[in-house]
């Protein structure tokens, strides 16, 4: 579904700078346990998101928390999800995992509420921290 769109891919996305990309909890190692084709696919769809553009099939997941989308694959098996967040200009990869019904399961659902609550407690602290240092100075 997210396979490379000759209208987005230019040479000047090959010149804009990434916006990092950060993988949450065991997020990664579960990603690259999908399917090749669907790992692709995802995968584009996060290289879209670190240009700035916007993946056709993204959709927000508000059960999660507010600014959680998660990005969508399938096979004929199987239906894949990416959960993310935007914080701080860093793209935050909470959750990957695979279902075989439409509802998205209670634990998926609870697994990335508690990697975005840690999350935006450790900006909190970040810039308490660093509010903490400017006092100092």
């Amino acid at each position: 579904m997210y396979t490379n769109n000759k209208k987005t891919d230019t040479l000047e996305d090959a010149d804009r700078p990434l916006v990092p990309l950060v993988f949450q909890g065991d997020s990664i190692r579960v990603l690259r346990g999908f399917a090749a084709d669907v790992r692709q696919d995802l995968g584009y769809a996060l290289y879209q998101l670190q240009l700035g553009q916007t993946p056709l099939d993204r959709k927000p997941v508000r059960t999660v928390g507010p600014g959680v989308y998660e990005l969508r694959e399938q096979d004929a098996d199987r239906w894949y999800r990416v959960l993310y967040a935007r914080e701080g200009g860093t793209i935050h990869v909470l959750h990957c995992f695979e279902k075989r019904s439409n509802a998205i399961e209670l634990k998926d659902i609870e697994t990335a509420r508690t990697r975005l609550k840690r999350l935006l407690e450790a900006k909190r602290e970040e810039k308490r921290i660093a509010k903490q240092a400017l006092r100092r100075k």
